[in-house]
């Protein structure tokens, strides 16, 4: 964990719900891997109460010493700008080593901490199908690779052709409306248990958006109960293998 400076290069439009940073940042861009975050702070000298917003990369270039994050637009950033950030948080997600087709689940939500993952399989020739519902279905979807298959889901996560898609996962990563966001996991650990007759271990992973207040796993907020203990997200998340969750 250190701190570092980010300059805004330009700010993109993506539609009227989300807007693209491009930022240049000194040695930090080619150490971000699929599941890190940063904590960000924009350059004031005012005493800020607030927690730092958690950012996910959606694109990295080490090339340039730059990387870019998809963000509301109902905050304005202005190019030029300066951002403090915190990082890494976390761990990269736990690929395995022989995957054919990867499947990702933005459940209410936008799939801003699983956007990064996308060009990494796609590398990697691994096929990539990515299932949204609800506010997520705000995010635009038909600017992500069109290699990349784009299923829509209903509020109870139903959706066309669902066994197939679970059946042809080798691995699943899913994120959700941080509002209630053990519920929803819970859900979404159902309807897989129900798909499938055994749900293995390190197959399906809920990718937390909880909040970080420190990024050192110092204060202890973002502890998690699985069955063999506590586990603190900012240290050992964000992504956790939901078969180590109590949920039976």
């Amino acid at each position: 964990m250190r701190e570092t400076q980010a300059i805004i290069d330009r700010v993109s439009l993506l539609n009227e719900h989300f807007q693209r940073l491009h930022l240049s940042v000194e040695n930090l861009a080619g150490e971000i891997k699929p599941g890190h975050s940063l904590l960000a702070r924009r350059d004031t000298r005012e005493w800020e109460p607030y927690l730092r917003p958690r950012w996910w990369p959606s694109s990295i270039n080490p090339a340039t010493n730059s990387f870019s994050v998809d963000l509301p637009t109902s905050t304005t950033y202005q190019q030029g700008e300066i951002i403090g950030l915190l990082g890494l948080v976390g761990e990269p997600f736990r690929h395995r080593r022989t995957l054919r087709h990867v499947l990702l689940l933005a459940v209410d939500t936008p799939p801003l901490p699983l956007l990064l993952s996308i060009p990494f399989l796609l590398s990697n020739s691994i096929n990539v199908t990515l299932v949204i519902s609800g506010s997520g279905l705000d995010y635009p979807t038909k600017l992500l690779p069109p290699e990349v298959e784009v299923i829509q889901a209903d509020d109870q996560l139903n959706w066309s052709n669902q066994v197939m898609t679970v059946g042809l996962a080798d691995q699943v990563f899913v994120t959700v409306n941080p509002d209630r966001e053990l519920e929803r996991m819970e859900t979404v650990w159902k309807v897989f248990h129900e798909r499938r007759a055994e749900v293995p271990k390190l197959y399906l992973f809920g990718v937390m958006q909880s909040p970080i207040p420190c990024g050192v796993g110092a204060c202890q907020a973002c502890l998690l109960a699985l069955k063999e203990g506590l586990t603190t997200l900012c240290i050992e998340g964000p992504a956790v293998d939901l078969t180590m969750m109590g949920w039976g």
